[in-house]
């Protein structure tokens, strides 16, 4: 017992110990929706955000005024859950606010959920940024603030994401689907 009580009192007195701090809401989507857009609105450099859906209005205003502010924002998003007129509509607002917008194309659903805040902070989870993930669902959000070594991960996974599912593959999409023509065009 001993022992244990003098290696824990070393991880702390020589920084061994990582003083990052993981927040977990179990099933509140309004604290959820609470802490991504305060992490949004506390981003300074960028955000890179693989999220299966997205329609919460908050979250997308959060986003546009963060891209106003000079943050870079990398947003993925699954096909799928483009079908919705409503959906389609929040992800064309974050394209011509000039967000960088991929739709997922691949094999299979892209149905992660994180996002990566400045390289040190992280929300993973399953929580969906939409109407239903925050007045209905029973969500996960698992927060991991100031980690800058899970993060690393996240990024390097959502770097994957992002190689796999070139802005190329994913503007022949939308045209196909006849979608976000003249937002197409501010590409070229």
């Amino acid at each position: 017992m001993r022992r244990i009580f003098f290696a824990v009192l070393m991880y702390f007195f020589f920084g061994l110990f990582s003083p990052a701090l993981a927040i977990n809401q179990l099933a509140d989507g309004v604290r959820c929706e609470k802490q991504i857009i305060d992490l949004i609105n506390g981003a300074q450099d960028y955000i890179d955000a693989a999220i299966y859906a997205i329609n919460r209005k908050s979250v997308v205003n959060a986003l546009i005024a963060a891209k106003k502010r000079g943050v870079k924002i990398r947003l993925l998003t699954d096909r799928s859950q483009l079908a919705s007129v409503k959906d389609i509509n929040d992800v064309e607002r974050l394209m011509i606010a000039g967000i960088d917008v991929r739709i997922h194309t691949t094999k299979g659903l892209m149905h992660a959920k994180m996002a990566v805040f400045d390289g040190k902070n992280t929300v993973s989870g399953s929580f969906n940024w939409t109407d239903s993930a925050v007045e209905r669902n029973h969500e996960i959000c698992n927060f991991f603030i100031d980690d800058p070594a899970y993060a690393a991960q996240h990024r390097q996974l959502f770097d994957r994401f992002w190689r796999e599912n070139p802005q190329d593959k994913s503007d022949r999409w939308l045209r196909l689907r006849g979608r976000c023509g003249d937002i197409l065009l501010l590409r070229t």
